[in-house]
């Protein structure tokens, strides 16, 4: 294609925006090494304390007596050492709003306390190292999630004793995390963080290094660079996540640890973590000290040190920075873009667009070609296109669930199955493609492209009004779109979405995989129109490089339909050949002893999927994804008697009810599901403190779907052995009770390397009132 002048002007200035870019991100990384410093940490003095916490405590679950006994340790270790220790208990109401993934409301009590060290300096100055000390479930050891973490602190407690510095500084182990940052959260909420400089959190070592920035703010851009700059200098390979904080920001729940508690404070804080997909041992019983590695303990604990020894931060205190850069990543070297670079990238793109949909309107007009009926069939076509991608890109695994009889198969291998769906995918836009020219649509490729650029164009400038951050992966591509007017390339086809390519392939590297993908599959109409949206662009820009080398791509779509053909039928049956399950990614079972009354209980074995067949043949059970073995002539770890007494207030029913719970062994979670056709209301002051409650909060039944009301209460010990709850309704009340235990002597154990397993006795009665 011959370039005009103007055209020339218009590629050279696109062409200077990313060169410009470039510069930028060059001048940022410009920063200081920190000083490498020695260090006497040793990874054997740090697997001791692993040890003990994973193996003699075991699993430490947010409120039990195990967490206690750990804190009682941890706090006796701190304290041989030489620092001045103190205890900060908390209890604390945590309301877990209802969701599409969760529909009832949670009011829940945490019971829990941190451990706060601090070892004084010769100036006020504080810097803060963190590490949370409980586990994820009352089956989980959690020797690397996180006992690793503490154990390094526990060993950098010992090293910093033994050193002369300045800062003073504090070690915090946090109680409650994996119940939603409680511990921390009620640290820095309470705390006096005036003198505070920054904060280092450490949670699950090991390597390659997660060097965490993300939360509901993200970590200062001055301090990234200083311990990248220390990373690199100290050869760790690690990841930095640009992506997952985009995704992070602004969000419910923030971080994914107790730095992000900090982050909404204004204090300057990261973390320490494993980069990747998480392993199948991850919140599981088989996170066992053999996971750990001496090798990586020693590397990150050195590192540690080196990072609160060496790290200087000018401010002190709460304090504001730019919260909506972007940082990139190239080998060992982030490269960091400001806000306001974002925005003036995204101002000179879209003066640029703006500027070449300007001279392209007014050729198309002088030369009456620009008929927006024919766009909006364009448009219609390429998106009954895109819906018929997406749809049967997923042909390969809807078939396999119904031949397998599994509703997940990407529990293993992940990758495969996105590779498959992509695969697919392609095929079927080949198939269809070829087919193409005997539809009757516009063979202006303009068209297409002018489409194209307005859809990219209107999205760019939503998001950009909402967070300039977000526009960022479609502001590129519309740059991309805009090359592509001068240079049709299917290069540059593929390279528009490479920033939206990057975000997915960050997230199945990140701990939310497994809730996204199932979301994905729980709620398929609404990804399929999410999908089929995003795909649009993406087929008009490639419509517009084939029609305007009509001659070469006909040929070449046609001659490709049978291959894609062949390739789709390959890769559905390989799907087949991926086994569901693996030694590293097991399935969950659950072996759960199961009371509903004084006597006769029964051992419950089950499963999301269908159990294992030889586990089934071993019961003499049925196939399923249940199995009942009766427990007879045993008697249930709780007893719990009701009574009630109701009054008529108002035309409506105040219920005063009272269970008594005798209890050989204290569970460790008791709940109450509450479940009306009416709505309801209830004060109780024995289970959750009314004055704990945040001051707008009332515990009100919550509307479900169906049109039912419902509410479930739950706490962590300690627990009374009377509880009384005051309800005020017009209907019937169903009253649900569970007292939750682990079960550490199974009466059913189940030996296989690719199942992973939960012991559990649970007690359950509901009563109507």
């Amino acid at each position: 294609m011959k370039l005009s002048k103007t055209s020339f002007i218009v590629l050279i200035t696109v062409l200077s925006l990313f060169a410009l870019t470039w510069l930028v991100y060059a001048k940022s990384n410009k920063a200081p090494l920190p000083h490498v410093s020695s260090s006497g940490f040793s990874a054997t003095r740090a697997y001791d304390h692993v040890k003990y916490l994973a193996q003699k405590i075991g699993p430490r679950p947010t409120g039990s007596k195990s967490e206690l006994a750990a804190a009682q340790y941890i706090s006796y270790v701190l304290k041989q050492n030489g620092w001045k220790v103190r205890e900060q208990p908390f209890s604390k109401v945590v309301i877990r709003e209802a969701s599409v993934l969760q529909p009832e409301q949670t009011v829940e009590l945490i019971n829990s306390q941190n451990i706060i060290a601090e070892l004084p300096g010769t100036l006020p100055d504080t810097i803060i190292g963190g590490a949370h000390y409980d586990s994820a479930t009352i089956n989980a050891p959690g020797a690397i999630d996180n006992a690793s973490g503490v154990g390094t602190l526990l060993e950098l407690s010992r090293v910093l004793s033994k050193e002369t510095h300045q800062e003073t500084i504090q070690l915090i182990f946090f109680g409650a995390e994996e119940s939603g940052l409680v511990g921390s959260q009620f640290y820095a909420e309470q705390a006096d963080l005036s003198a505070v400089r920054w904060m280092l959190n450490v949670d699950m070592i090991g390597t390659p290094l997660q060097i965490d920035v993300a939360g509901k703010k993200s970590a200062p851009p001055e301090l990234i660079k200083q311990v990248v700059a220390l990373a690199r200098d100290s050869a760790i390979p690690f990841h930095l996540s640009r992506d997952e904080i985009m995704m992070t920001r602004e969000s419910s729940q923030g971080g994914s640890s107790d730095f992000s508690s900090f982050l909404d404070q204004g204090i300057p804080a990261l973390g320490l973590g494993i980069s990747g997909r998480p392993a199948g041992y991850y919140h599981r019983p088989e996170d066992l000290t053999e996971r750990v590695s001496l090798e990586e303990m020693q590397t990150v604990g050195d590192f540690t040190h080196q990072l609160l020894t060496s790290i200087k931060l000018e401010k002190q205190g709460p304090n504001e920075w730019d919260v909506l850069y972007l940082p990139f990543q190239l080998g060992n070297y982030v490269f960091i873009v400001t806000s306001n670079v974002l925005r003036c990238f995204t101002f000179l793109a879209f003066v640029v667009t703006g500027l070449i949909l300007l001279k392209h309107s007014r050729k198309s007009l002088d030369k009456q070609i620009l008929n927006w009926k024919k766009i909006l069939w364009i448009l219609v076509v390429t998106c009954l296109l895109s819906m018929l991608v997406v749809g049967l890109s997923g042909l390969g695994e809807n078939l396999w669930n119904w031949l397998k009889h599994v509703q997940i198969l990407y529990s293993a291998y992940p990758l495969l199955f996105v590779v498959a769906r992509i695969g697919i995918a392609l095929g079927v836009f080949i198939f269809l493609a070829s087919w193409f020219h005997k539809v009757p649509l516009a063979r202006d490729p303009h068209l297409y492209w002018l489409t194209g650029v307005l859809l990219l164009f209107g999205v760019s400038v939503v998001l950009a009004l909402i967070r300039i951050d977000l526009a960022f992966p479609f502001v590129f591509w519309l740059l991309c779109m805009d090359l592509q007017l001068f240079l049709p390339s299917i290069i540059l086809v593929l390279m528009g979405p490479y920033f939206i390519d990057t975000m997915h392939f960050e997230l199945l590297n990140s701990q939310q995989w497994v809730s996204f993908y199932e979301a994905i599959h729980k709620y398929s109409i609404i990804f399929l129109g999410i999908y089929s949206l995003l795909l649009i662009p993406f087929f008009l820009a490639a419509f517009h490089v084939a029609i305007t080398n009509s001659h070469r791509y006909k040929k070449l779509l046609y001659y490709a339909r049978k291959p894609a053909l062949i390739v789709m039928g390959l890769f559905v049956l390989a799907l087949g050949l991926v086994p569901v399950y693996s030694r590293d990614y097991p399935q969950t079972v659950t072996v759960r002893e199961e009371w509903s009354g004084k006597t006769d209980g029964s051992v419950h074995i089950f499963s999301d999927e269908r159990l294992p067949d030889q586990l089934v043949k071993d019961l003499n059970g049925e196939e399923g994804k249940s199995q009942f073995v009766p427990i007879l002539n045993e008697s249930s770890p709780i007893n719990v008697d009701a009574t009630v007494s109701e009054q008529n207030i108002d035309s409506l029913r105040a219920l005063d009810i009272s269970f008594n719970l005798n209890y050989r062994l204290e569970p460790y979670l008791i709940s109450f599901d509450l479940f009306s056709e009416q709505p309801f209301e209830i004060q109780t002051d024995d289970f959750l403190p009314m004055n704990k409650l945040p001051k707008k909060l009332e515990l009100k039944g919550v509307k479900q779907p169906s049109g039912n009301y419902s509410l479930k209460l739950q706490r962590t010990p300690p627990h009374n052995k009377t509880i009384r709850l005051a309800i005020k309704t017009q209907g019937i009340m169903t009253c649900t009770i569970e007292a939750m235990y682990p079960d550490l002597t199974p009466r059913l154990q189940i030996k296989d390397s690719h199942v992973s397993v939960d012991y559990q006795i649970q007690y359950r009665k509901s009563y109507n009132f």
